[in-house]
């Protein structure tokens, strides 16, 4: 196979892209590392502390399909400028938060703004030929680890010499420097024909209804518990999204999201596979700061430290699955990651109370190495499961459903905690709790195994048509 180079201009559009990801990755593990600060400063247990986590989460998840619906028709370029806006807004907000709820609105609004961020995929699938899109994805997701290895450790060290709202800082000078590098950098690609008036506003609204209020009645129980009059209002929210959104499916002849799309094993199973991959993934970063802060009785900036050989193998692993998913079917490539990730899990459930903190190490870096190995292999397979036409829409269900299991695994993951604490001699400062998490996580990891091993193969199609665009990968990229 000949060796397949990239033009500058594809260069400097995965630089700006890949610059937000990161920063929005460095938020992420920034705020991870505040989390035992904010708890300390408002006096909240762990369930409610979770839910601040996870309310980032919440408003993008129903937003993601409807950012690359809008991106199709009206440009992806100007959609995700758009969103950015939006999440530096929300950071304005969190930096300047005089109350817990100022800084839960300030949150929510980074959530809204960060549902363009899959937009960068359909973006990078336009670009690049199929034989070369394992790769530029590999090189892109590769920031995310990247992120989340910087975040922690530079959230340490602002912490404890300005305190936890200077994170906020650094993610408006960064966002803000990423809006003009992609605006600047990132070419406009040829917007589609299809006519403003053409979008699915019922769709989109039952989209939106459905997801948020799920998420609502199943991630709020240490706050609005189940069986409450607020729990049923949820649950009704989310019974009249999905009639809507079945309806308009049956209805509408162009669906925000149809018969096709939820029939598509190429989309739906990648989908479900990376959701586990998250669960495990964000629940894990969310274990190990209360873990190493609580039970070693680590500083914030030792926290991050630790945290950091985490990101690293992720950061390895994820160029890394970027090679098999271009050389391996995406069920042998995202299997094979999945394994390695249910192996940490394994060894992090298993650690004896009273170890070494250093014995966690291993696990962490399996862990990370086998969360960056999968990644690719799943977006891959799902971004370009709907056709060129749908590239947006494709990457924006594909990230909804990959968030959801982010979004569930924090709130469960601090309710399992909450209700293991009193199981436990010593509360939050054993290690008993923990490890009842990561073996709970160790089973996700699992079934994601047993969902990524049932993804169809290619068909003989495909395949001649891979082969096709290999052979003609000198020319294509050698042009200007």
């Amino acid at each position: 196979m000949p060796k397949i180079s990239f033009t500058l201009r594809e260069q400097l559009m995965l630089a700006g892209l890949m610059m937000q990801s990161t920063m929005a990755l460095i938020d992420v593990g920034m705020f991870n590392v505040a989390v035992p600060s904010i708890q300390n400063e408002y006096g909240l247990p762990v369930d409610t502390v979770s839910l601040i986590v996870a309310i980032r989460y919440l408003p993008r998840l129903g937003l993601m399909p409807i950012y690359g619906f809008i991106g199709d028709r009206l440009g992806k370029k100007r959609t995700y400028l758009t969103g950015l806006v939006i999440f530096i807004f929300g950071s304005i907000i969190g930096w300047l938060s005089p109350t817990l709820t100022w800084l839960v609105v300030g949150r929510f609004l980074q959530g809204v703004g960060g549902g363009s961020l899959p937009l960068s995929m359909a973006l990078i699938t336009d670009a690049f030929s199929r034989d070369r899109r394992g790769r530029a994805l590999g090189i892109w997701n590769s920031a995310a680890p990247a992120g989340s290895m910087i975040g922690p450790l530079l959230g340490g060290i602002l912490i404890e010499a300005f305190g936890w709202k200077s994170i906020f800082a650094v993610v408006i000078i960064g966002s803000s420097l990423a809006w003009i590098s992609i605006f600047r950098l990132v070419p406009t690609p040829v917007k589609s024909q299809k006519s403003q008036s053409d979008f699915d506003w019922s769709g989109a609204m039952g989209l939106i209804t459905f997801v948020t209020s799920f998420l609502l009645a199943t991630t709020t129980s240490s706050v609005i518990p189940f069986g409450s009059t607020l729990n049923y209002v949820f649950w009704a929210l989310t019974t009249s999204g999905l009639i809507v959104l079945v309806f308009n499916a049956v209805r509408n002849p162009n669906p925000i999201i149809g018969g096709s799309e939820i029939k598509n094993p190429r989309l739906i199973l990648p989908s479900i596979a990376v959701n586990f991959r998250m669960i495990a993934h964000t629940g894990t970063s969310f274990l190990l700061v209360l873990y190493i802060t609580n039970v070693f009785q680590r500083s914030p900036s030792a926290v991050g430290t630790f945290v950091l050989f985490y990101s690293l193998a992720a950061m390895i692993g994820v160029p890394l699955g970027g090679f098999l998913a271009d050389r391996w079917i995406s069920r042998k490539a995202g299997s094979f990651g999945l394994f390695i990730l249910a192996a940490g899990m394994v060894w992090l459930g298993w650690i004896t109370p009273g170890a070494n903190p250093l014995t966690i190490m291993p696990g962490m870096i399996l862990s990370g190495l086998g969360a960056g190995l999968c990644l690719v292999a799943f977006t891959k397979e799902a971004v370009a499961s709907l056709g060129e036409d749908k590239v947006g829409l494709a990457s924006g269900l594909y990230n909804m459903l990959r968030f959801t299991g982010a979004s569930l695994s924090v709130p469960t993951m601090g309710l399992i905690l909450a209700a293991a604490y009193e199981r436990y001699a010593g509360g939050e400062f054993v290690s008993g709790p923990y490890q009842l998490g990561f073996q709970i996580l160790t089973l996700t990891t699992i079934v994601g195994v047993i969902v990524a091993a049932s993804i169809p193969s290619p068909s003989l199609n495909e395949e001649a048509e891979n082969r096709e665009l290999a052979q003609s990968a000198d020319s294509h990229s050698t042009e200007s």
